[in-house]
């Protein structure tokens, strides 16, 4: 067989390998500013309310700034893992799509908030912040 040969079939694998690794998502390698949970936010009469895609995230790892014009959200989640079968173990990860670690967002608001009347909860994976607006 010839270098030629070889060679291109290498550059062959080498593509293939390279494709294979695109396609695939690593949550291990994130910016220093880590990830940013999606929002919807709605603008009522009296109120504010921000929904935060938080699911994963333990209540103690939240951490919400509500200041006169923007809220900022941060906080941590910490990597999901599968629970440990003695029986099998993984061969293979098929996709890592699941963002873990820092996070945060700032949302900028249209009009003032009474800070003294915000509340939040958080259920079923969502937190639901409800801002009143600021009379006057």
């Amino acid at each position: 067989m010839t270098r030629k040969v070889r060679l291109t079939r290498m550059i062959g694998r080498t593509e293939d390998v390279a494709r294979d690794l695109s396609s695939l998502h690593f949550s291990g390698f994130q910016s220093l500013q880590g990830w940013t949970p999606d929002i919807n936010a709605y603008r009522y009469d009296d109120r504010i309310e921000i929904w935060v895609d938080l699911s994963g995230v333990e209540k103690t790892d939240i951490h919400v700034d509500v200041l006169s014009d923007r809220v900022r959200i941060s906080g941590q989640r910490k990597p999901p893992l599968p629970k440990r079968d003695t029986s099998s173990q993984c061969r293979q990860v098929l996709t890592m799509e699941i963002e873990s670690g820092r996070f945060g967002r700032e949302i900028n608001l249209p009009v003032d908030i009474d800070r003294n009347r915000v509340t939040a909860k958080q259920e079923n994976g969502l937190l639901w912040i409800i801002l009143p607006i600021a009379e006057g």
